[in-house]
């Protein structure tokens, strides 16, 4: 049974995805539906008049990151919950339901806000060197980047990253790590080459094509892998993210996997923690007490690993969706209709950046394009898709000609 505390939880939660911005910014869809819930929500304990309520909610409306704010929502509820049983209960069930209902969620450690440390460039410490290409991968990790030079949080959290990445337990040349860079020209080569085993520049001055982006890092890498891992730009994966996700497709029938059922959306403060803890600091460990941030629940992005014969088999990721919206959903939906499709619950952070993701009416710029449909006609993958001349690749600049478009 839910207790008051579960309701003063619950309630508190809603409040912070009502005001805080990140929460718009983890998913702007799923927020832009949970805003009618949590609005009757309000509008009922508004009616209601809960003694207390009406302050601590003022306090944590002007000041969403406090704990002490959230506290005390949490147990100006909770308190009146026991006092009051009777004429809590439709209330109750609703504040429940409203978080049983949303696909957002809140989280914030006890130990949030204690660990404050300067911002730095990137990482000041450097990965395990690139592997060595002797011996055959177990698997090829594919990051897609565009970064700008407006938005500086973006690099910062691709050298966390790609650091991660290159701190991990699994041995260096058992795995690659592929980076493509789209953008109109290459900013980041210089930063990103020391820490990747290839660099794929693919050159697109439109909207930012994810699915492009990964196609061309899985059909143009040196050295395939019979394992390959989608990975966002801004996760942070653990020391033993490589070797643990492999180890799970030694388990018969798995053909691909979520590793994490709720992915957490760090804020500016807990992204520039969790940065320094797991890149520069002896442990190398994020301690989830000392995080804040929103849950997106069964989020279908940032990270999914497959065996490459399903890549192959389902044509690769659609590359008709441009911008962000629904391009993950159609993946990973896609994967779940051709082959065994496993869900683990690692936790699993996104780092801080601000984002451009907008909605047209309530919907992504996406929408039109039909979920299950991608039936590519031709080759994928080709790095010339959006522009002639070059591309960069390894640490020089490769032609068409060179037999890799």
């Amino acid at each position: 049974m839910d207790s008051p505390d579960d309701v003063g939880t619950a309630c508190a939660n809603a409040l912070v995805i009502r005001w805080d911005p990140d929460a718009a910014a983890a998913n702007p869809y799923y927020w832009h539906r949970a805003l009618p819930l949590v609005d009757e929500m309000l509008e009922r304990l508004g009616v209601l008049n809960v003694p207390g309520f009406a302050e601590a909610s003022a306090a944590l409306s002007t000041d969403v990151a406090s704990r002490e704010a959230w506290n005390s929502v949490r147990s100006t509820i909770a308190a009146w919950v026991r006092r009051r049983p009777r004429d809590a209960g439709p209330v109750s069930s609703f504040v429940l339901g409203v978080a049983s209902r949303t696909r957002l969620d809140y989280y914030i450690g006890e130990s949030y806000g204690e660990v404050l440390r300067e911002e730095k460039e990137w990482p000041s410490r450097r990965g395990a060197p690139a592997a060595s290409g002797l011996t055959a991968p177990l698997a090829q990790i594919v990051v897609p980047f565009r970064g700008g030079s407006s938005t500086p949080e973006r690099i910062r959290n691709l050298m966390a990253c790609l650091f991660a990445l290159g701190d991990q337990t699994l041995e260096r040349d058992s795995y690659r790590v592929v980076v493509v860079e789209s953008d109109a020209v290459p900013l980041w080569a210089p930063a990103i080459r020391p820490l990747a085993d290839d660099y794929i520049f693919a050159p697109s001055s439109t909207s930012f094509n994810k699915c492009w982006a990964v196609n061309v890092g899985v059909l143009n890498a040196a050295q395939p892998a019979p394992l390959v891992c989608v990975l966002d730009a801004d996760a942070l994966p653990d020391r033993d993210f490589v070797a643990r996700n492999i180890a799970r497709f030694r388990r018969p029938g798995t053909g691909a996997l979520l590793p994490f059922r709720d992915l957490t959306y760090l804020d500016e403060h807990a992204t520039r923690a969790a940065i320094d803890a797991r890149c520069d600091s002896a442990t190398g460990e994020v301690l989830r007490e000392h995080t804040r941030g929103f849950l997106v629940h069964r989020a279908p992005g940032v990270c999914v690993w497959l065996r490459r014969d399903v890549f192959d088999a389902v044509g690769g990721m659609d590359e008709r969706f441009e911008g962000w919206g629904r391009e993950d959903l159609d993946f990973v939906l896609r994967l779940q209709l051709a082959t065994a499709f496993d869900f683990y619950d690692d936790t699993t952070y996104h780092l801080h950046h601000p984002t451009a993701a907008q909605l047209k009416g309530g919907q992504t710029v996406n929408a039109h394009i039909p979920l299950l449909s991608w039936e590519p006609t031709g080759a994928i993958g080709d790095p010339q898709r959006y522009a002639g001349g070059s591309f960069g690749h390894g640490d020089h600049q490769l032609s068409v000609s060179d037999g890799l478009a």
